[in-house]
């Protein structure tokens, strides 16, 4: 007979993305709340207590240890050099975040990107609102938070496609394989490229932009040349991942059930608890991995020191132990905390920038656009680790 966490790996294979991974999520939960797959040598958490107190406790939950990263697949090479926020620990990511946090306050995103991001969105609703018809991943939810991005590093608009392309090259995978396809890396040796030739110019010519912030940085001793290299390829992808999943989930999501939409359309004034349901409903990071320090005794099993560890995100906004009916959507349902954005030290730092994008979204999507269903197959990006959709065709 097959042990729990036998039988479950063959059900739940962390690098292949499930259409509906949350009835997977509810058996880890319920069968093997630390879950080892043999095949990939990961553990898995999935409750939700189980999953904040290890992302609290980054001595050990490292992201940082063992040059592997922080994600379950290749991911983070993407970001390499070293140097991206997400995958160090104290000191050094005490001092990155430290340099960062100015440029990311909710009050100075929302002084400085509420108009660009409203005027982006009218402008990308125009290009579709007289058709009847769009797809709303592609002509919304991707471009949208890209050209925010693109905007902020001071690229001109003129380069937004090619960017998006490189982009889109990024998130290539083959299904059920870690590492990333050569396509993949190519993408992302042609942003690199674009990120050092840009910070080489404001190096000579310092602007009113992200890029320029950085490099301002550089120049003061507070992150290196790699850091500045690295963390601009993470807040990048990160910056457009992110946002592009959770508002494609959520214009899915508020497709399925039209009642939730249309009381959001109705009554703005719900708008801010709506997003934390909608992201704890369906988070746009699904899981990343730590490793251990030290081995940990967690619910009759001892994960050993120097173990992979995926923190389940998306299993552990479902936990029946926190939320009532969890597998219900309900924007009105009260704000609990939630990990769709981790938490601790590296809670992500533009979340504030990605709320306020889907808000922006749906107050001007649902003004010109009040209902609409979807019209043939949706798909979806193939990152393992991502939950966003690659396609959302719709007719209104």
């Amino acid at each position: 007979m097959k042990s729990p966490s036998a039988d479950l790996s063959d059900a739940w294979n962390p690098l292949v993305p499930l259409d509906d991974p949350y009835p997977v999520y509810r058996r880890l939960r319920d069968e093997a709340p630390v879950h080892h797959d043999e095949r990939l040598d990961l553990w898995a958490l999935s409750r939700f207590d189980d999953v904040q107190a290890a992302a609290k406790d980054w001595e050990t939950f490292s992201t940082s240890i063992g040059g592997r990263g922080n994600d379950i697949d290749d991911t983070f090479q993407l970001f390499l050099p070293a140097g991206d926020l997400a995958g160090v620990d104290p000191p050094v990511h005490t001092r990155l975040r430290g340099a960062l946090r100015m440029a990311f306050s909710p009050s100075a995103l929302r002084t400085r990107f509420e108009p660009i991001v409203r005027r982006k969105v009218l402008e990308l609703i125009d290009t579709f609102a007289g058709n009847g018809r769009a797809d709303f991943a592609r002509d919304l939810a991707r471009p949208l938070p890209g050209t925010t991005m693109f905007s902020w590093f001071g690229f001109p608009e003129t380069d937004h496609p090619e960017l998006l392309a490189w982009f889109g090259e990024m998130l290539e995978r083959d299904a059920g394989v870690a590492a990333l396809p050569a396509r993949a890396l190519a993408g992302r040796d042609r942003m690199r490229a674009y990120m050092q030739s840009a910070a080489a110019e404001r190096r000579r010519v310092p602007r009113e932009d992200l890029m320029s912030f950085l490099v301002a940085a550089n120049d003061a001793g507070q992150i290196s040349a790699d850091e500045l290299l690295g963390s601009s390829m993470l807040l990048f992808v990160a910056g457009i991942t992110t946002t592009s999943g959770l508002i494609s989930n959520s214009l899915l999501h508020l497709a399925r059930f039209p009642d939730q939409r249309n009381r959001l359309r109705d009554d703005p004034s719900i708008m801010a608890g709506a997003i934390e349901e909608l992201l704890r409903y369906d988070a746009p990071i699904q899981a990343l991995a730590r490793t251990t320090t030290r081995d940990v005794a967690l619910h009759d099993a001892v994960i050993p020191a120097g173990a992979r560890v995926g923190l389940v995100w998306a299993s552990a906004n479902r936990d029946e132990r926190r939320w009532k009916d969890p597998d219900r959507l309900d924007l009105t349902r009260p704000v609990q905390r939630h990990v769709s954005f981790g938490d601790g030290i590296h809670h992500c730092l533009g979340a504030p920038l990605a709320r306020l994008e889907a808000g922006i979204v749906f107050e001007e999507l649902f003004r010109r656009i009040p209902e609409y269903a979807v019209a043939g197959p949706i798909a979806r990006i193939k990152t393992p680790t991502d939950r966003a959709l690659e396609s959302l065709p719709v007719e209104f």
